[in-house]
């Protein structure tokens, strides 16, 4: 082999280890940050402390580990960080950089409902109407709020203000009850039979005005 066919062998195969590792780094298989750890119920990464706390949100790749295993994933829709998501083979936690303070009221800017992140303005602020709106007029039996029938489709609402980049506010279920559009304005929780089998329970909803209809329609599956 001539000492050019060499060099370009070696290039090929530079090239192609660069690739396989750019391919590892994105999958998180291959992780050169493993300088976060756990000190109690608090993780330290990057000089930065996070806490425990709860949200809906999309996970992402992993970004860094703890030296006893643990992966640091991102949230998809969170590039600065402020959120991580913490795994281990058993478990699996949202947290939350210490010093931001997660918005609990003003405008809300993004919706979480139906497996989707929806942000558009006039579908945040139809949420934002229906829920200081909203006060119990209607009684629903059910043996589960979260089973998806043909004549129950209500779904789990999650809400953030004022630029939070997940819903960190349960706000109830929201979807069509006989084709009827509901949201829920109570406990959506119900008891069980002995045997761990559900028995019908009352929830108590919202009816929505036929008014905003025709904003989540569109989002509704």
């Amino acid at each position: 082999m001539t000492k050019t066919k060499k060099l370009h062998s070696l290039i090929a195969a530079a090239a192609i280890g660069l690739i396989l590792a750019a391919l590892l780094l994105g999958r998180g298989i291959l992780v050169p940050d493993c300088t976060a750890e756990w000190r109690g119920n608090s993780l330290f990464w990057k000089d930065t402390r996070y806490i425990p706390c709860s949200g809906e949100y999309n996970e992402g790749g992993t970004i860094a580990k703890t030296r006893d295993g643990w992966q640091i994933n991102e949230v998809k829709e969170d590039p600065t960080h402020t959120f991580l998501v913490v795994r281990s083979f058993l478990d699996e936690s949202l947290l939350v950089r210490d010093d931001y303070d997660i918005p609990t009221s003003g405008t809300i800017t993004a919706v979480f409902w139906n497996g989707t992140k929806i942000e558009d303005d006039a579908f945040c602020r139809s949420i934002s109407d229906i829920l200081e709106h909203a006060a119990a007029d209607h009684p629903h039996v059910t043996e589960g709020l979260f089973q998806l029938k043909d004549n129950q489709k209500m779904r789990p609402l999650f809400v953030g203000y004022e630029g939070c980049p997940i819903g960190t506010f349960f706000a109830g279920y929201l979807g069509t009850i006989d084709g009827t559009w509901y949201i829920t304005t109570g406990d959506t929780s119900g008891p069980s039979n002995p045997d761990g089998s559900s028995k019908p329970y009352t929830v108590w909803c919202y009816t929505i005005p036929e008014t905003y209809v025709p904003v989540l329609e569109p989002y509704f599956s």
